[in-house]
């Protein structure tokens, strides 16, 4: 018996991830203090670094120098995928202080890299060639994140401190006494065709990030005072969050606010996930209500925090740290709707019902962390021995590989993630690939038809391995193809393995249908099948397929061995015996293909066929020949000589016959 078909295609944990398992380190930097701001991969898994160097840095075989008398010059590098140097690039903007604020790269491979202060757009070719260079011609103009849709339109936020400014000759945008803020949207020479303004009246509020989600797009801003979207005003917005259309619709806002007088409250991210769900993080100093849920602080000492809300705009939950001194800098999200954080902190660091690290008081550590759609933790890694070592941006590739980036002072220990560093002067910057196995592909739920045979159960990925109970102490196979006998439901538990790292557990049931008990019973010239619970029928005549015979039963026109099959409504397939059919009376040759009709039939029988008909023979159910009409090319012949019931008609030409049953029915005159 063939394996049936696979019920489900959910994949279903029953266990935590286990965290990524490091594959290589980068690091590199100048005589001076150098920061790591930014990362991004493209869809062939090349990663793509920015940040800024106060004097010459070396990758690889070459070295780039920095540019200008400024504080810093910028650097952009490409890395491939096994963390082979590609090439590197750098730029020079004045006043050179502020840092890298976004990375993207386009279907093409182009990149794009936005500088926060003066708000600057870069866009670079595949092979680190700067295309052009746009920067905003406003007052105090600042970027936050650059972005590329599917239509490689690119977006961008922003702010500014001038009246009546106007991007690309677009209309005015409204100035409210502060700093106020904006979305962009840009084609890819970097022309601007739609602008979204977000008013505020605080000279501290900053543009933060974007995200986008098929038709929207969602921004997250530090507004420190008011804010204004349309006609709302959201008075004592710390932080704003808040949904458009990619035509510049308003569909909904929300804010933070302080709980106390004072508030030093900032936002670093924001990322959506494939069912709408907005997720935001950043730090706090004093309590915050988020939508009516406070977040405490009593030491008023700085903290991480993370938000989620709703396709609507409804919040689904706020939590913090529950320890001081850490920072939510970056998020991103993985291929199966995970967050990925990255985070530094002193001492140790607990959040969502996970914790980890060992720093202490006067040293900063970095982590990386994965939460759930609820804002539980699946895992917290810490990074190492280095000391103070800062996580600044994190992204995921396509291929499931977590990528983390931020800068290191080392004075006592020279690991990261068990990778040794080269100190290169007083900070340097470094990056970080791991690999991240999801738990196997594949079904969960798997049904076979309970004949006896073993059945093969299927999981992909790499070093699959199969256990018994949930404790993975009893193995039972290794590898993607796991045959075994199934008479009952039974249960697996499995999971990917690759060097030291394991994957999180999928649990896998298997169960049996029991065969429907069939027959095959004879009625005159016809067989049946004697269960009427099929769904699909097939008939055999010695042992091979019999075109167009698909219900449950037949009726027989030749002698020879015939048997069927059904297949029932969970798919499970069963035989009939065979039986002997001897036809008497009928000349048995090749079948050739005729219709015969009306069927029933009156006075009049008709005939069509390919072949030149040149006999017809009635017979009676009693197999006896009662009528016989002949002729060069027969298409037609009278029924009036026969009287009413069934028959048999045998039909020859020169290739073969064929034989009918045709029920004939006189009307009365």
């Amino acid at each position: 018996m063939k394996k049936q078909n696979i019920l489900l295609l959910i994949l279903v944990f029953i266990s935590t991830h286990t965290f990524a398992q490091n594959t290589w380190l980068k690091n590199f930097g100048s005589t001076q203090f150098d920061y790591f701001d930014a990362i991004s991969t493209d869809d062939s898994g090349n990663v793509y670094v920015a940040g800024r160097m106060a004097g010459s840095i070396t990758i690889g075989d070459t070295t780039l120098n920095k540019i200008g008398g400024s504080s810093y010059s910028y650097f952009l590098a490409k890395f491939s995928s096994n963390g082979n140097f590609i090439w590197i690039a750098g730029v020079n903007v004045v006043p050179n202080l502020e840092m890298v604020s976004g990375l993207a790269v386009d279907k093409n491979f182009n990149v794009y890299m936005s500088i926060n202060d003066p708000g600057t757009l870069f866009k670079f070719d595949q092979n680190g060639t700067q295309l052009f260079q746009k920067t905003i011609q406003s007052w105090k103009p600042r970027l936050g994140n650059v972005l590329v849709d599917d239509s490689n339109n690119v977006w961008i936020c922003g702010s500014f401190s001038q009246y009546n400014f106007s991007l690309d000759g677009l209309p005015a945008m409204p100035h409210h006494g502060g700093t106020s803020l904006y979305i962009a949207k840009l084609d890819s020479s970097g022309k601007a065709s739609l602008v979204i303004p977000i008013g505020c009246n605080s000279i501290s509020a900053r543009m933060g990030k974007i995200a986008l989600r098929d038709s929207l797009v969602y921004v997250t801003a530090n507004g420190h005072f008011d804010v204004y979207i349309k006609n709302d005003t959201f008075a004592g917005a710390n932080i704003i969050t808040a949904c458009f259309n990619k035509q510049g619709d308003y569909k909904w806002a929300r804010k933070i606010f302080p709980s106390t007088s004072t508030s030093l409250e900032h936002i670093t991210d924001i990322v959506v996930t494939s069912q709408h769900q907005v997720v935001i993080g950043g730090l706090f100093y004093n309590p915050i209500n988020v939508s009516g849920t406070i977040l405490s602080n009593a030491n008023n000492k700085q903290n991480f925090f993370m938000a989620s809300y709703q396709y609507n705009g409804n919040l689904k939950w706020a939590k913090q740290s529950n320890t001081i001194y850490s920072t939510c800098n970056a998020i991103t999200l993985t291929n199966d709707d995970k967050i990925a954080v990255a985070v530094d902190y002193n001492f140790s660091f607990s959040f969502g019902g996970q914790s980890g690290g060992d720093g202490t008081s006067n040293k900063r550590y970095a982590l990386m962390m994965s939460v759930d759609e609820n804002g539980n933790a699946n895992w917290i890694k810490t990074l190492g021995q280095v000391d103070w070592t800062y996580a600044t941006a994190i992204t995921v590739d396509k291929q499931g590989n977590w990528y983390m980036g931020g800068n290191f002072q080392s004075t006592t220990t020279n690991s990261i993630d068990g990778n040794n560093v080269r100190v290169v002067g007083e900070a340097d910057v470094y990056f970080i690939k791991n690999f991240y196995l999801p738990a196997p592909g594949g079904a969960t739920q798997f049904s076979f038809c309970k004949d006896g045979k073993p059945m093969q159960l299927v999981a992909s990925g790499n070093g699959v391995k199969w256990f018994s109970d949930s404790l993975l102490t009893q193995q039972v196979f290794a590898g993607n193809n796991f045959t075994t006998q199934i008479d009952s439901a039974v249960t697996y538990y499995v999971l990917q393995t690759q060097g030291g790292a394991k994957s999180s557990t999928k649990k896998v049931t298997a169960f049996s249908f029991a065969l429907t008990p069939i027959s095959l019973t004879q009625s005159g010239d016809t067989l049946f099948v004697s269960s009427t619970q099929g769904k699909q029928y097939k008939w055999y005549k010695n042992g091979t397929l019999m075109s167009g015979k698909t219900t449950s039963s037949i009726v027989i026109a030749s002698t020879g061995n015939y048997h069927a099959l059904m297949i029932d409504g969970n798919d499970c397939i069963n035989y009939t015996d065979t039986i002997n059919m001897q036809v008497t009376g009928l000349f048995e040759s090749p079948e050739i293909q005729v219709s015969l009709y009306p069927n029933p039939a009156n006075d009049m029988l008709y005939l069509t066929s390919d072949e030149n008909i040149t006999e017809l023979n009635f017979y009676n159910l009693s197999g006896i020949l009662v009528n016989t009409l002949q002729g060069q090319q027969l298409k037609s012949c009278s029924l009036n000589n026969l009287t009413n019931g069934l028959y048999m008609v045998q039909v020859k030409s020169n290739n073969g016959v064929a034989v009918k049953r045709i029920l004939i029915q006189h009307q009365l005159k």
